[in-house]
């Protein structure tokens, strides 16, 4: 999968609910675990997350 999968990511950061749009998608692999890393820009500010910590906004 790719970003443009996601588009459009929530996730749970600090005790914050946060959303932003998924700009990258690192594969999973090795020690990482099972899940993918997305990276998720917020307001011009970048986070890392795990596919299992990313959920779509409008569900």
């Amino acid at each position: 999968m790719s970003a443009a999968g996601y588009g459009r990511v929530a996730f749970d950061f600090a005790g914050r609910e946060l959303e932003g749009t998924a700009v990258d998608f690192e594969p999973a692999g090795d020690v990482s675990g099972p899940d993918g890393i997305l990276t998720v820009d917020v307001d011009g500010l970048t986070y890392r997350v795990t596919e299992s910590e990313a959920a779509d906004p409008d569900r």
